[in-house]
């Protein structure tokens, strides 16, 4: 006889199953043998022990069948008694069999609701534990990285009695990108409140957002969990990258880095002294030069000064030899001109001739001609009278020579030549027309003056000129016709002009110094 190890009942020594629980005898059911067991063997424990109870009841009916009663006499088994013993057992066989059916159906229906759902494709089988286990890998690189930052913050804390400001302080390593970059490529934040002495660390996950499920983090108080939780990913990841993992959890800077910062350190004070020593020397020079050219400035200032006042007094002689030469020019402009004496005082063309009218000598104009004497003239009264034959009547105010000066034309009712009823002015330098108003009907003109009066042919017409300063300005038969302000010229002789197609009768010419 043997036990079955799962529920304990006796067995054959032939029998494979057990015949209460199904069990293989002899060992432990395992995944494997369950798998190999028929169906009827696979039941749920609620089941096994339902079926159990069963049996055992069943066992205890069959004893009291069999077994007589203590303390009664053993009677003779007669037909009727074991028709009777018959009958029960066969009661109780159907009664069993009846209940092992019904087991059995509550065991298939309980067996298809917890059958899983059918297998994903095979495409689905191939792809998706190799992508699980790819993200997953990367996941764990992450832990592990936030686990040697986790290291190096509680190592600093324990030296330091806080927390470090930033990741930085741990050591320079820290200084590189890749170190604060989780194995997604993102950056890792450390954010830190000295004041309450609390941290978090976090990466954002593959997704890269912020405040979703994929994100990896750890406060300072969930720090000791999470190195417990993680350690397996942790140890790997520090296996894999011992270097790395000893440069993240260093705090300070190497020995060797000390050196390097010592002979920094003294090299940059080398280069402090000489910078400071070239500084003194370079601000002891700068001083010898400011003096230098404080000194050399106050030599020019009186330079200056005395130049200025030999300027101011060269000025003022110049001025009173000016005033005084005004003077003399004024007292020179003096014209008087009645044609008795003929062109005595004109430099004139050959064009120019002496007529008489009513007994009275006067010049006719055809052509070009100035006064002899008024090359320095600058301000002066010009008054003259003249009749107009053809077209116009022309003056010259301040000629230098016959190539510049000024030059007034008087146009009549019947000029065809420039606008009819008009005063145009001209600038006459070096042989050239400067031409300001780029009018088709005056070409050369750099002005054109509309009379308030018509100008008639053959009446003479009163003309006064004064010439003052850079102001020229006309009156005719007592009315002021134009003021007009120019600086080409400032000094010059007085005379009249008249075009081959131009004639001019003139009278009664008299200059004298302007008012």
């Amino acid at each position: 006889m043997i036990h079955c190890l799962q529920c304990g009942a006796e067995q054959d020594d032939s029998n494979v199953y057990c015949t209460k629980c199904g069990s293989r005898l002899g060992a432990e059911t395992s995944d494997e043998d369950r798998g190999s067991l028929p169906e009827d063997a696979l039941l749920s424990g609620d089941s096994r022990d339902e079926e159990e109870k069963i049996l055992r009841e069943l066992k205890e009916a069959l004893k009291v069948v069999e077994e007589p009663k203590p303390n009664q006499p053993a009677q003779p088994k007669s037909p009727t008694a074991f028709a009777k013993r018959l009958w029960i057992t066969a009661l109780a066989l159907v009664v069993t069999l009846a209940l092992v059916i019904s087991l059995e159906l509550f065991r298939r229906s309980r067996y298809q609701e917890a059958e899983p759902p059918p297998a994903p494709t095979s495409t689905t089988v191939e792809l998706e534990p190799d992508q699980g286990s790819a993200e997953e890998q990367t996941r764990r690189e992450t832990i592990g990285r936030i686990g040697a930052m986790l290291e190096g913050i509680q190592a600093y804390e324990k030296a330091r009695k806080t927390l470090p400001p930033s990741l930085l302080s741990l050591n320079r390593s820290y200084a590189e990108p890749e170190n604060l970059r989780d194995s997604w490529g993102q950056g890792i934040l450390y954010l830190v409140d000295l004041t309450h002495k609390t941290f978090v660390i976090r990466s954002f996950g593959p997704d890269g957002q912020r405040d979703t499920p994929d994100d990896v983090y750890v406060t300072n108080e969930e720090a000791g969990s999470f190195q417990k939780q993680h350690e397996q990913a942790i140890n790997e990841w520090k296996v894999a990258n011992p270097n790395l993992h000893a440069q993240m959890t260093a705090i300070g800077p190497s020995p060797e880095e000390l050196r390097r910062l010592e002979a920094a350190r003294k090299a940059e004070e080398e280069k402090k002294k000489q910078q400071q020593t070239v500084l003194a020397e370079q601000q002891k020079r700068e001083e010898q030069k400011r003096l230098e050219a404080t000194r050399l400035e106050e030599e020019r200032r009186k330079l200056a000064e005395a130049k200025q006042r030999e300027e101011e007094l060269r000025q003022a002689k110049a001025r009173q030899e000016a005033l005084q030469r005004q003077r003399a020019e004024q007292q020179l402009v003096r014209l008087e001109e009645n044609f008795i004496d003929g062109l005595s005082q004109w430099d004139a063309p050959s064009s120019w001739e002496i007529i008489k009218e009513k007994d009275s000598p006067m010049l006719r104009v055809q052509g070009l001609g100035f006064t002899k004497q008024g090359g320095n003239w600058r301000d002066y009264r010009l008054e003259f009278e003249l009749k107009i034959n053809k077209e116009s009547a022309g003056w010259v105010i301040r000629a230098r020579d016959s190539s510049n000066f000024y030059l007034f034309k008087l146009a009549s009712d019947r000029a065809k030549a420039i606008p009819k009823n008009t005063l145009v002015k001209y600038i006459y330098a070096d042989g050239k027309y400067l031409n300001s108003l780029k009018r088709d009907d005056a070409p050369g003109a750099a002005g054109v003056i509309p009379m308030p009066f018509k100008v008639r042919n053959r009446d003479f017409h009163k003309v006064v000129v004064m010439v003052k300063g850079n102001t020229m300005t006309h009156y005719i038969n007592g009315i002021q016709v134009d003021s007009w302000t120019d600086d080409t010229f400032d000094h010059g002789r007085f005379g009249f002009n008249a075009s081959i197609i131009e004639q001019a009768t003139i009278r009664t010419v008299s200059a004298s110094p302007a008012n």
